[in-house]
């Protein structure tokens, strides 16, 4: 049996954008780094301390869960849900989970 061959338009795809991060013209690609997604878990009460993505912009889409994001410099933390997501790449933060329930998101960062 011959396998039937595969469409070569594309069909019922669709994409939204949800976040960038613009890289500065300065930005040394040419050092052996990588694009990298990670699932992340914050367990209820965990915390993540102020950090900085300035050598490696990231974003991240939340799955579960409430995270509650703290920028530096900012009064009122966010408080981002499933569906929601961030960048990061100038202004450090700091993660943390106030609930219940395990936060989950995805992340993909250079690295």
């Amino acid at each position: 049996m011959t396998p039937s061959p595969l469409p070569t338009e594309r069909v019922g795809i669709s994409g939204v954008q949800l976040s960038t991060v613009a890289l500065p013209t300065t930005f040394d690609m040419s050092t052996g780094r990588m694009l990298r997604m990670r699932e992340v878990t914050i367990q209820p009460g965990g915390f993540l301390p102020m950090h900085t993505h300035a050598n490696r912009p990231a974003v991240a889409y939340v799955l579960q869960g409430t995270l509650t994001e703290h920028l530096e410099g900012q009064g009122e933390p966010m408080h981002l849900t499933p569906g929601q997501h961030y960048a990061t790449h100038t202004i450090p933060h700091a993660l943390q989970n106030l609930g219940t329930t395990p936060v989950v998101f995805i992340e993909v960062d250079l690295f």
